[in-house]
């Protein structure tokens, strides 16, 4: 990606967004940043001093006849080699929020020598001069695309080192057992026992517990990361747009008294307590539709249910639940599917749970639920698309079904790398375990721990290759 003598040009980007604002800045980094752009702010001193901040005005340079043109007012912030994001000389350029103010910049930039940045290329640098590692490095594009206050502080606390720590022990236990099953290797002619067994194992179990802490913490930093996909099915006219509406607050689907007025998927964002929620209004399942529009829209509701976290299944309260419904319901899992009986408007009194137990009670889906009692506190709700409360209601229930959300000290994991490379390792140390307890010798669990100690390793970015550079900086933007 990065390569060769492209490590080591001075390279300029907008790092704001592009379009119009009150300012932008223009990051330039690299061993002629300070040489190239005191040639256009001739207002900085000859020995910048390190995070200080000049103002001055920003003159293009004098070609042939024409003299240097005054481009913008602007401050200029200076960071010394080793003090910066990048680790390399930066200065960062504040300017009025113009593209095309940004652009006469930057020609400036490129004419006196510097390359445009590739995407990632900033971060990139601060990886490979050790001021981030590989884990810290994707946090801050994680950082960059949060898209609720919990992600973003599970973004900001991964940056600051949670999960690089909590490997880096990982990696000291694992090459104090390698460095054993090699010394084992050289006396093993001498029968020599290095370590007694014990010791060794003692040591594995804990490296064993380690990584399955984190690689549990996946579903939980994945929600936390991209939010809940929710996605509300059952019958046509049960009201799921008008629910989705009131989810969304926002008239995002089309409520009418008609069946199949929904044919596709319909989607959504919404934040609740710092948590992202997208949810999906799909089209009323039936069977006997003659529609192919309407046929294709069944066909992605069933798709869409397939792949999302949690399952609102819907039915009207005032006609209760139809052995169709109850055929739906067979097909959901339990552990992710909560139950709404919509329209307690329609009905004259209060609505009664026995409508919903007796036409689950001869169901596969009743005889799935462990905890009868505890699946109706938790996932049944009497329901009205009119009550605005009903929100909250909900949602509060889903947000407390993962409690793991709450803890800001907890390290969790939230990116499929880290997930196939911890899973790696923790099937390699889990054989290397059962090597010890057979008897096998050094050689196999030396075997076994060298692939566990890599995958640790490339999951921090101690070992990589073009191939994982190119997978994680390739979603960066310019500029960062």
């Amino acid at each position: 990606m990065f390569r060769g003598d492209r490590d080591k040009d001075t390279i300029c980007a907008v790092s704001t967004p592009h379009g119009v604002g009150g300012i932008s800045v223009i990051r330039v980094s690299g061993p002629n940043t300070y040489s190239i752009v005191s040639k256009i702010c001739s207002f900085l001193p000859e020995h910048p001093e390190s995070h200080k901040a000049y103002f001055g005005s920003l003159k293009s340079l004098a070609q042939g006849n024409q003299e240097a043109e005054e481009i913008d007012e602007v401050l200029a912030t200076y960071f010394k080699h080793g003090r910066s994001f990048t680790g390399e000389e930066v200065i960062e350029i504040s300017c009025h929020g113009s593209p095309v103010i940004c652009q006469s910049i930057l020609q400036q930039l490129v004419l006196l020598g510097a390359r445009p940045a590739d995407r990632g290329e900033f971060t990139y640098r601060a990886f490979m001069n050790g001021k981030l590692d590989l884990v810290q490095a994707e946090s801050v594009l994680s950082l960059i695309e949060s898209q609720s206050q919990q992600a973003a502080r599970l973004a900001l606390r991964q940056l600051k080192g949670s999960v690089s720590q909590k490997l880096e022990v990982i990696e000291d236990d694992m090459t104090w057992v390698l460095a054993l099953a090699e010394a084992g290797i050289d006396f093993s002619t001498e029968g020599i026992q290095v370590v007694e067994d014990s010791v060794v194992i003692a040591r594995l179990e804990k490296i064993q517990s380690g990584l399955e802490e984190l690689v549990s913490t996946f579903k939980v930093g994945r929600l936390l990361k991209d939010g809940f996909r929710v996605v509300l099915t059952g019958l046509p006219n049960v009201g799921k747009s008008s629910l989705l509406n009131l989810f969304l607050e926002d008239e995002r689907a089309i409520v009418t008294d008609i069946p199949g007025t929904t044919r596709d998927v319909i989607h959504g964002d919404t934040s609740y307590k710092g948590v992202k929620f997208t949810f999906l209004d799909t089209a009323g399942l039936r069977e006997s539709v003659s529609d192919l529009v309407e046929k294709i829209g069944i066909q992605r509701s069933r798709e869409a249910t397939g792949e999302s976290d949690v399952v609102f299944f819907v039915f009207d309260i005032e006609k209760g639940i139809s052995p169709e419904e109850v055929t739906i319901l067979d097909g959901l899992d339990p552990q992710r599917t909560y139950i709404l009986a919509n329209k307690t408007d329609r009905l004259s009194g209060l609505p009664d749970r026995k409508t919903v137990e007796n036409a689950l009670k001869n169901s596969k889906f009743f005889q799935k639920i462990g905890d009868l009692e505890g699946f109706f506190k938790r996932k049944v709700f009497f329901v009205s698309a009119l009550d605005k409360k009903v929100r909250a209601q909900v949602l509060d229930e889903l947000v407390n079904e993962f409690a793991d959300l709450q803890m800001e000290n907890t390290v969790l994991i939230s990116n499929s790398r880290h997930l196939e490379n911890l899973s790696r390792a923790l099937e390699n140390t889990k054989r290397a375990k059962s090597v010890v307890e057979d008897g096998l010798g050094e050689e196999f669990l030396a075997l076994e721990f060298k692939e566990a100690l890599i995958a640790i390793q490339e999951t921090l970015g101690k070992r990589f290759d073009d191939q994982i550079m190119d997978r994680v900086f390739k979603e960066f933007c310019i500029g960062k």
